[in-house]
């Protein structure tokens, strides 16, 4: 008969016994997902009615049923929550970390709900852990409740290994005791620790799995590349190389002598370079000279080395990958040739293009590239002032232009001829008057034949026209000096040669009847009769012109004038200002338009009687569509009446009474007429004369 003594003792016993066969069926789960059924059928077995366990989702924080014994479906769906919804008690507890009962509604059916918050942990540090050395392992750390339970500390700082966070709820019994609750939470606890051993070499075999289909996917990326690349140690030794390489560092079996000399070279250069690249200090690409072992050709590599480091930072090797540039290199040479080719011939082209621009711009006649339809591509600026410009508005005298260009251009676009010389009469811009132009047209073909574009110079026949209008000119005015000059010989020939005469025989006859003492008298008056004879002759002589003509520099031919008059200028009070431009030169008379300068430098003297002021400006102006060089004299005197500016520059008319001889003004526009020029002339009474000359810029 058992003794109560016998009976205690088996009473105690039994826990001890059902916990020792839990934790054996625990043990023997092989994964992590097995722990939670295993630890509801012993829970079950322990007498409780129901149970299931909630997991936490770090991805979404949502908490969730994963395993349950005896609750219905309906029930499992009511404890779907999430780790912020603090109003529930199951999530309350679980980021407390401590059990505890939820009591019941109803006191008949059931005590209360047990839950248990399992979480990752464990009082040693893992293997990554005390590898690095590190305090920051996420299992200690919750073991010792370090950390509250959220999102973004179940991270473990070490090894990045999420954690796991669950619990256990049980539906206790109405007669549960305080021995049978401290049993079930040891058993909960026993379960977690296996659980943490699982899950973490679950996670040491997919790190595992995950590095072996990484160095799977590296190999086939290695053994794909086409160029070598060679991992090696920090003592230059080769650790791995894919197949591209061993063609020039690995002897297969059975090879000729030739060939294991090739490949001891290869590797000689190989450490030698990686050897010089360590000893500079430097990871970056050198050229490399190796024998193709098989082919027993040189091939020129690029080698490109970096560092690999191990998991703390210590430089454990060097990757280098080797690229083929022998055909790169070959194609650069070539390429730098051709470059340089180039070059020069852009230089030529540079040069050609100066120089046709220079001649454009020289050529001082519009001129119009068109293509092969017979449209306007490129305009130099004579041009452009006679069509206009698309970009802007265009006026109705542009317009008219352009419809006769486009009629000209079409014709001989789609002719025959390569060439042609046709009149053009166009309108000027400014003037509206017609201009004719003699269109000188060529054609540029392309490498099939056809036209590409066509050149057009226009030349403008007004200004042939005005300079052999201006040649006539001068041609009757040189003849009108000849009957002039004749008349007034001959008028002076009748007049003077009787006297002369009587006076030549006169002094003839008193040869003989002279005393010596009277002597040199006579021979002064002999000398003054053939001097005034000389004379004559001179005067018969006014009808040739002998002037020079050539560059004029208009600013000295100023200066020169000024400095002649100074000491008249200064002594009448007049004040000098000259505002003189650089200009370039012009063709004609220099002593004929020094004589223009001093006839209106004089003129304007006499105008101030008391003094005043006297201007002289030179610059470049425009007239029309030409360039002219503008001479301006201006003065404070007295001024010209207004019945007087029409007729002033007719001969003998005059404001200065017996002084004046009425010719200054007609010779001043005569010649400035002759140089192609014009004369305009601004007056006000009392206020003074502005007399402006504009001469022709040939260029």
């Amino acid at each position: 008969m058992a003794s109560p003594q016998m009976r205690m003792r088996s009473e105690t016993q039994q826990p001890v016994e059902r916990e020792r066969k839990a934790g054996l069926r625990l043990l023997n789960a092989e994964r992590s997902e097995e722990i939670f059924p295993l630890l509801l059928e012993e829970v079950i077995g322990l007498g409780h009615r129901s149970a299931f366990v909630v997991k936490v989702d770090f991805e979404t924080s949502a908490i969730a049923p994963v395993a349950s014994l005896n609750c219905s479906r309906g029930f499992l769906q009511k404890q779907r929550s999430t780790l912020f919804a603090m109003e529930n008690p199951i999530v309350r507890i679980l980021h407390g970390f401590k059990p505890e009962i939820i009591p019941s509604k109803s006191k008949t059916e059931s005590r209360g709900l047990y839950v248990h918050p399992m979480l990752y942990r464990n009082r040693v540090a893992c293997w990554e852990a005390e590898r690095a050395n590190a305090s920051t392992c996420l299992a200690v750390e919750n073991f010792q409740c370090r950390r509250r339970l959220n999102l973004p500390d179940q991270v473990c700082g070490t090894c990045d290994m999420r954690a796991y966070a669950a619990a256990v709820c049980v539906e206790l019994k109405p007669s549960t005791k305080p021995a049978e609750i401290a049993q079930l939470g040891s058993l909960i606890e026993l379960a977690n620790r296996y659980l943490s051993r699982v899950f973490k070499v679950e996670h040491y075999y997919n790190r595992m799995t995950d590095m072996e289909t990484t160095i799977g996917q590296m190999r086939t990326v290695l053994e794909s590349m086409a160029d070598p690349v060679i991992l090696t140690d920090g003592q230059h030794r080769v650790i791995t190389q894919n197949k591209a390489a061993e063609r020039f560092f690995k002897l297969p079996e059975d090879v000729s002598e030739g060939r294991v000399r090739a490949v001891e070279l290869n590797n000689l250069l190989f450490s030698a370079a990686l050897s010089s690249m360590a000893v500079a200090g430097v990871d970056s690409s050198r050229d490399m000279t190796l024998v193709d072992a098989i082919e027993g050709e040189e091939v020129l590599f690029e080698a490109v080395s970096a560092p690999s480091y191990g998991a703390d930072g210590r430089r454990t090797g060097m990757v280098t990958v080797m690229r083929d540039v022998t055909e790169l290199r070959r194609a650069d040479d070539e390429l730098r040739q051709n470059y340089e080719l180039l070059t020069a011939a852009e230089e030529v082209v540079r040069q050609d293009r100066d120089r046709l621009n220079l001649i454009i711009e020289n050529v001082g006649d519009p001129i119009v590239v068109c293509d092969k339809d017979a449209k306007i591509v490129l305009l130099d600026p004579l041009a452009a002032e006679l069509f206009g410009d698309e970009k802007v508005a265009r006026q109705a005298v542009h317009v008219r232009n352009q419809a006769k260009l486009d009629a000209y251009i079409a014709a001989f676009t789609y002719s025959f001829s390569d060439r042609e010389s046709a009149p053009l009469h166009l309108f000027n811009p400014g003037t509206e008057a017609e201009v004719e132009y003699d269109a000188r047209s060529g054609k540029i073909y392309d490498e099939r034949g056809m036209v590409a574009y066509t050149v057009s110079v226009l030349r403008d026949l007004s200004a042939v026209r005005r300079l052999e209008q201006l040649k006539m000119e001068r041609r009757m005015l040189e003849m009108e000096k000849f009957a002039v000059a004749g008349r007034m010989a001959g008028t002076i020939a009748h007049e003077v040669n009787n006297p002369m005469e009587a006076i030549k025989n006169c002094i003839f006859l008193l040869q003989d009847g002279i005393r010596e003492d009277a002597q040199p008298v006579y021979l002064i008056l002999k000398t003054e009769t053939e001097r005034v004879a000389r004379i004559v002759r001179q005067m018969l002589g006014l009808y040739r012109n002998t002037e020079q003509v050539g560059n004029i520099d208009l600013n000295s031919v100023v200066e020169d004038t000024l400095m002649l008059f100074a000491r008249q200028l200064e002594r009448a009070g007049v004040r000098v200002e000259k505002e003189l431009m650089d200009l370039p030169p012009v063709v004609g008379s220099a002593d004929q338009i020094r004589q223009v300068l001093s006839n209106l430098v004089v003129n304007a003297k006499d105008s101030m009687p008391q003094g005043g002021k006297l201007r002289i400006r030179t610059r470049i102006a425009r007239d029309g569509i030409r360039d002219v060089i503008a001479i301006t004299i201006g003065d404070s005197g007295c001024g010209i009446a207004p019945n007087l500016v029409n007729s002033m520059f007719e001969p003998f008319v005059t404001t200065k009474g017996e002084r004046g001889t009425g010719l200054g003004l007609w010779i001043v526009k005569g010649i400035i007429e002759n140089h192609g020029g014009k004369l305009r002339v601004r007056s006000k009474v009392d206020h003074g004369t502005v007399f402006r000359m504009e001469l022709p810029l040939v260029q």
